[in-house]
């Protein structure tokens, strides 16, 4: 039986306004003209060539992408779900898809049902101000109030979150933060463990090795970092701990890029690759954020990320929004501006994150 890890994930939202739900025109990279389209193989769904673990295309098409959408699981959402196979379910509070446990639990139960696949659950639980409350589980101290109390309460409390998170079918936990902050900037100023590139990175270690006690995998966000330029720091922590994923901001960094957001930038995503030797899988903040658009609207934002060197994309709130990014992603695959290496490449990381936490 084929088997690949799809990952399903929850991301704070609500620092600033989301993308509206229409389709964009996918980038110029992404389009494919009539004569590339005769070009290609006879049309991508009938590509006869299997990727890692006997993936179809679609399949792998489908396995790069964190999808949510707005209100309660119906039935239209989950035969779209079951037709493109998306890599991930994004459940954030915003959209307002269950609000108890009980309805969290059936809510993954459901969409793992449709899938051929292991599905990968994951939530956003920091402690502090960032926490999923539908779930119940107790919201501990969040990073500016955990960071004086030393790693060993940074450890016990993200253990005991993602424990009760664990406990819902959640697999994964989309922390910790790695930012620096550079006592001016009120964004981050909450969720980092403070101002000492050293200090935080000592607390991310710890927060990661809470979550990896959990049975959970971990996320260090948000390259390159917001605040300092020592910035790197945290982040070289978090690979040394063996984080499974690290998450690019949008921020803007022009000591590394000045044309474009890092989760846009080629030159961003080189850095973590080459300057801090990462490996792993390398996931985008949520595309539906107003930090990218109109310039970057999610489809075109989606394709440019992957060609870039990303492993995986989030689309959070609507489910339109994600087939025309899905639409875009085939279509950049058919010209091959994102060749079909580079996403074979990207689904064997995902099978290669194991499934020690899994269900």
């Amino acid at each position: 039986m084929r088997r690949m890890v799809c990952l399903a994930a929850i991301v704070l939202i609500g620092c600033a306004p989301r993308a509206a739900a229409t389709s964009p025109s996918p980038p110029p990279a992404a389009t494919v003209s009539p004569s590339a389209t005769a070009r290609a193989s006879a049309t991508v769904d009938q590509d006869p060539t299997l990727g890692p673990a006997g993936l179809t295309l679609r399949e792998e098409i489908g396995a790069v992408m964190m999808v949510g959408f707005n209100g309660a699981l119906t039935p239209a959402v989950l035969d779209d779900w079951k037709q493109r196979q998306f890599g991930g379910l994004i459940v954030v509070p915003i959209n307002q898809n269950a609000h108890d446990p009980a309805a969290i639990r059936q809510l993954i139960q459901s969409v793992r049902g449709v899938m051929a696949h292991p599905l990968l659950a994951a939530t956003t639980q920091e402690g502090g101000s960032v926490c999923f409350l539908e779930t119940r589980v107790p919201c501990l101290a969040g990073a500016r109030q955990a960071g004086p109390q030393g790693p060993a309460a940074i450890q016990a409390e993200m253990t005991s979150m993602s424990r009760g998170l664990k406990a819902l079918g959640f697999d994964i936990n989309l922390a910790p933060v790695a930012d620096v902050w550079d006592g001016v900037h009120p964004f981050i100023s909450e969720r980092s463990y403070g101002q000492n590139p050293r200090v935080v990175a000592q607390d991310v270690t710890a927060a990661i090795a809470g979550m990896h006690a959990a049975g959970m995998y971990a996320a260090a966000k948000h390259f390159p970092g917001h605040g300092t330029a020592d910035a790197f720091v945290p982040f070289q922590a978090a690979i040394a701990a063996q984080v499974e994923f690290v998450m690019i901001g949008h921020m803007n960094v022009p000591a590394l890029d000045d044309s474009a957001p890092a989760s846009m930038s080629p030159a961003v995503l080189h850095a973590l690759r080459s300057d801090l030797g990462y490996k792993g899988l390398v996931i985008s903040d949520d595309l539906q954020t107003g930090a990218l658009s109109p310039q970057y609207p999610p489809a075109a934002a989606a394709v440019r990320f992957l060609q870039n060197g990303g492993d995986m994309v989030i689309v959070s709130h609507d489910i339109e929004v994600a087939d025309a990014t899905y639409d875009a992603i085939r279509a950049a695959v058919q010209s091959g501006s994102y060749p079909r290496s580079q996403l074979d490449a990207s689904v064997h990381k995902l099978l290669n994150l194991g499934l020690r936490y899994m269900p």
